[in-house]
């Protein structure tokens, strides 16, 4: 490929080898392999906007790491798939032209909808003013002088799960920004834009259970941010991100349990997994404090809070709860070793074989020895009939 400005280059230069190294991981087909990064180079590079550098005033993405990027990875027993995030982006969210980086998300979803005919953009018309700002709420904010003292301005994020030759898509939203220029609490406008689009009210029960939850929970849990799956609205899932800033057990039980309201036995099972989980880790318990900005190289290991999704589905009374435990600050040789020790106890034994070695081909450059943020947050899940869900993210 030849790259038609620098910036392009050097994502492909910095970013394509891993994303080919993860791709033939995790056993993608050759033609596969060659199907997505061409989509990378051709499709998501081109909206990624500038490659960060310390020049001063670039736009700076919520996701923090590579900017606007975030390449993950999935693991069941059965087998390991890849995802990438990003923040569609342009230079003008830089310059000022365009300072809460609205313009190039809608590029991006007509791209993908040539791409792929199936991704179905009706959830993103429906929601995208109820929880995004408008011009006029920007306006607002810039008047005030409020808009620069946002720990980030970042709207909309796109993330797309690669299934052997196809794709899916899911379509975040960030209303941080929202809430600071119309005053109403994150959890309402999240709550609120559900509700509108649900006609036949399928997610009425466990809207319902989770605001009932949320409306109990101790000030240091709140929502944070919406994601949905693009596709027709009668079968989308919503995710519902809550962030928990006391980090310790107790806390990720209630949040699990939604406060002993999920009590079967999928629930508990997942529960005692996690646990296990979060003892070896060795994450700092402790209060955390609201970010001022993303996060970034060097931050130590109590900075960053837990997060949680509690996803909900058309008429399934119960959500399903998925923790994020974040593991910037932690050395990455140990976060691997325990990740490798956590796979062979499930019996993940090609797994187990494999991660160290792959995590080192990834990034030649970093040593493991002394790096505390490519692998930045691990989420797990659990269900009767996949059974443990892992997914690590790479900063």
């Amino acid at each position: 490929m030849s790259p038609p400005s620098l910036d392009q280059y050097d994502w492909w230069r910095n970013m394509a080898p891993m994303l080919g190294k993860m791709l033939y991981d995790a056993k993608y087909s050759l033609c596969q392999q060659f199907e997505h990064l061409y989509l990378f180079g051709t499709h998501i590079i081109p909206m990624l906007g500038p490659f960060p550098t310390s020049r001063p005033g670039l736009y700076k993405c919520i996701l923090g790491g590579l900017g606007p990027l975030e390449f993950s990875q999935n693991w069941t027993k059965q087998q390991a798939t890849v995802r990438i995030a990003f923040e569609p982006t342009s230079a003008a969210a830089s310059t000022g032209d365009d300072p809460c980086n609205r313009l190039m998300i809608n590029e991006a979803l007509n791209r993908l909808k040539q791409l792929r005919p199936q991704v179905d953009l009706q959830l993103y018309h429906q929601l995208i003013t109820s929880l995004t700002v408008t011009d006029e709420e920007q306006h607002y904010l810039s008047s005030r002088h409020e808009l620069d003292s946002q720990p980030s301005k970042t709207q909309t994020i796109l993330a797309l799960d690669l299934k052997g030759s196809d794709l899916s898509v899911k379509l975040y939203f960030y209303p941080l920004v929202k809430c600071a220029a119309t005053g109403t609490p994150i959890s309402q406008l999240a709550f609120s834009a559900i509700r509108k689009i649900d006609d036949g009210g399928v997610f009425r029960s466990p809207l319902a259970m989770i605001e009932d939850f949320l409306s109990g929970a101790p000030s240091t849990t709140s929502v944070c941010f919406v994601s949905c799956d693009l596709v027709a609205p009668s079968k989308t899932r919503f995710k519902l991100y809550v962030a928990e800033f006391q980090v310790d057990f107790a806390r990720i039980s209630d949040i699990w349990t939604l406060g002993g309201r999920l009590g079967d036995e999928e629930t508990l099972t997942g529960l005692s997994m996690l646990r296990e989980l979060w003892g070896s880790l060795g994450i700092p318990e402790g209060l955390r404090s609201f970010p001022e900005r993303p996060t970034q190289a060097g931050d130590s290991a109590d900075k960053v809070a837990l997060l949680f999704n509690l996803e909900i589905q058309p008429h399934k009374s119960l959500p399903q709860p998925k923790a994020y435990l974040p593991l910037t600050g932690i050395n990455d040789e140990v976060i691997a070793r325990t990740i490798t020790h956590i796979f062979e106890k499930w019996g993940w034994s090609e797994h187990s074989k494999s991660y160290t070695e792959n995590l080192e081909s990834y990034r030649p450059e970093i040593d493991l020895k002394r790096s505390t943020d490519f692998q930045a947050w691990l989420s797990f899940s659990y269900s009767k009939i996949t059974g443990p869900y892992l997914t690590i993210y790479y900063h």
